[in-house]
């Protein structure tokens, strides 16, 4: 497959930068990121160097990987992936520190891989779905499908979400989960591609991809009343359009243009448009009105106005406010879609507040992981309905925000 073309831009340059600086005594025989990994793991090579391995139940960790891969992200892609450009240092530590989330995430990963079916399914209810969450929470952390330890359980249920894509390019009818489903796997397969590839699934991914956007980029040009113009709704052919929906449709707009698909200005523009009807002016974000306030979407607006390059609206620091008042809680409705959209929204659009927020955030979440690395079912009626394959993807999604890896979360 021949590579996208993009203009060198400074992101390349300073992972050649770090990539010198960090010498051949880190990861003596490692591939150069030019190698793009092709199924190769950096990990065999460093497993002596232990300065930069923090240890979990006796076992080496490889962080030296985590830094490659960084270094492979930012060749490939160009762009800067840090929110607020920290410096190389600060970089390095991030990936090599081991913090307790990090273990968290480990511990959950290890659960999801436990439940993958013989066909690549994770999850009783709603498979499509769930199997692309599942996937998305190896990404999040780190773990590509070229991935030499993991990479087989992953391209193992990239291709189950494949086998349900439907002739027309759409992904939520087998399982019944409708738009929601077909967004996620959007997303999934924008991120698989947006990673160090293996040119054996990349055709596949990219020749679905294409299909599927294109009924996302349909169902927002249907027809609607102004006030739900620009979003999405349960099936492509509706109406109405709801907050919460839509932000899975955007995110994979926004991760599909950043692997080089063209996406029309018109629609991820219309959908950041259509967010901003959902803010009202003092900080409410609502789900089908901005004045039935739902704190599970406040961080989900965010993220859609960084997207939109207006995270300097005043209404920004509004909904900041809201949050800092009613700081996440073990309690309410939708309490992990809570979790993932705080994660992602105040770090991206807020990252100085982001800092701030994170102990209190963990605080609440990391106590409710089981010994079996899985996240409770018990916070909310959705949680119990979904299943532990959904709180425990949506919780290390968000706990590996940290890592600013996925391409939906660049700008």
């Amino acid at each position: 497959m021949s590579e996208l073309k993009r203009a060198p831009l400074p992101g390349a340059e300073r992972a050649r930068a770090l990539q010198l600086s960090m010498g051949d005594s880190l990861c003596s025989g490692a591939p150069s990121p030019s190698s793009r990994w092709r199924g190769r793991s950096p990990c065999r090579a460093v497993e002596a160097q232990t300065s930069l391995a923090p240890k979990a139940n006796g076992r080496t960790l490889c962080s030296a990987s985590r830094v490659w891969f960084v270094i492979i992200l930012l060749l490939n892609f160009g762009a800067p992936i840090f929110a607020g450009e920290p410096s190389d240092q600060e970089v390095l530590k991030t990936l090599t520190t081991d913090q307790p989330r990090d273990k968290a995430v480990r511990k959950g990963l290890e659960f999801i891989r436990q439940n993958q079916k013989s066909t690549g399914a994770v999850g009783e209810k709603y498979p499509t779905a769930l199997s692309a969450m599942a996937v998305m929470a190896h990404l999040a952390a780190g773990h590509p499908p070229a991935d030499k330890q993991y990479g087989p359980w992953i391209r193992k249920s990239i291709n189950y979400v494949l086998s349900k894509q439907n002739a027309d390019g759409y992904f939520g009818e087998a399982d019944g989960s409708r738009m929601y489903g077909h967004g996620l796997c959007t997303l999934m397969l924008a991120e698989a591609l947006g990673m160090p590839r293996d040119d054996e699934v990349d055709e596949n991914i990219r020749k679905a991809l294409k299909k599927a956007v294109q009924v996302t980029i349909n169902a927002a040009l249907v027809k609607k009343p102004p006030e739900h113009a620009g979003g999405w709704r349960y099936t492509p052919d509706a109406t109405d359009s709801d907050l919460s929906l839509s932000g899975w449709q955007l995110m994979g707009l926004h991760a599909t243009q950043q692997v080089g698909i063209p996406v029309p200005e018109s629609v991820i523009n219309g959908a950041v448009e259509y967010t901003k009807k959902m803010v009202s002016e003092d900080g409410k974000v609502g789900y089908q009105n901005p004045n039935d306030e739902h704190p599970a979407l406040r961080g989900l607006a965010l993220l859609a106005l960084v997207i939109g390059h207006q995270e300097k609206l005043p209404v920004v620091k509004k909904i900041a406010e809201r949050i800092w008042a009613d700081p996440i809680a073990w309690k309410g409705d939708h309490f992990y879609y809570r979790v993932y959209y705080d994660a992602v929204g105040i770090s991206r659009a807020l990252p100085d507040e982001w800092a701030k927020y994170l102990p209190k955030y963990e605080a609440v979440l990391l106590p409710h992981q089981k010994d079996d690395g899985s996240f409770d079912t018990s916070v909310d009626g959705e949680a119990k309905d979904a299943g532990p394959i959904y709180t425990t993807s949506m919780a290390v999604m968000a706990l590996a925000v940290e890592r600013h890896v996925l391409p939906a979360y660049q700008r």
